[in-house]
């Protein structure tokens, strides 16, 4: 089991490298991506500035929604956040809708597909079980610190816990917001890079460390 949470953990981070790699490979070296892309983000930016609340309500339900269907979009769409919204809007906006679209993909586990969540994800709902019956609800708290399963696996496995869903609710979004904060960072120092043709920043380097940094700090309160 724990070579299989290691491979898991290892993809998350192939993932994040991949992306960032995509995203300079294709600025430049693939006209079309900046052209549809980018143009798209701009026309994206232009629509908010003009109309700010509907499409930060348009944002946040597509948001929960995507979130509470366990499509994994998340990264992207924090990424996408910090290049649109200031940072202390994206912040709010991409705190709450997670963790309302975690919480919504937590109940529908527990109450209309318990028997598939049973049979898909059985290993780590029987290792996350067994840290709850030892550590109760600080064990969630410590995943989303230092996520070894993705989080629509986390949403759907302690959806078979007793876990309450108002404190399945507020760990969530108190233990997700040190890492939700950091991708939005690193969304607007890609922004500045990508659209505004800054410079690569030491920012950016600086943010892309500390999200590599968060599973290590909080690796101790995690029991294999």
């Amino acid at each position: 089991m724990t070579e299989r949470l290691n491979y898991m953990k290892s993809k998350k981070y192939l993932y994040l490298i991949a992306l960032l790699t995509l995203v300079i490979f294709f600025y430049y070296n693939n006209s079309l991506f900046e052209e549809t892309i980018l143009d798209n983000i701009v026309i994206l930016e232009d629509y908010y500035i003009q109309n700010p609340i509907f499409f930060m309500f348009a944002y946040f339900i597509i948001y929960v929604v995507l979130t509470t269907l366990s499509i994994p979009v998340a990264l992207m769409l924090g990424l996408l956040s910090g290049f649109i919204f200031d940072l202390y809007s994206a912040i709010i906006l991409i705190s709450f809708a997670s963790s309302f679209g975690a919480t919504a993909a937590m109940l529908i586990s527990r109450y209309l597909i318990s028997d598939y969540v049973n049979r898909r994800f059985l290993d780590e709902i029987s290792l996350i079980n067994n840290e709850v019956d030892k550590q109760g609800a600080y064990y969630l708290f410590a995943l989303r610190m230092s996520p070894i399963f993705p989080f629509f696996v986390i949403n759907a496995a302690f959806g078979l816990t007793k876990i309450k869903t108002l404190t399945f609710y507020l760990i969530s979004q108190l233990g997700m917001l040190p890492g939700t904060t950091i991708i939005i960072l690193i969304g607007s120092e890609l922004n500045d890079f990508l659209i505004k043709g800054s410079p690569f920043s030491i920012e950016l380097v600086l943010y892309l460390t500390l999200l590599g940094l968060i599973p290590l700090l909080f690796k101790k309160y995690i029991r294999f």
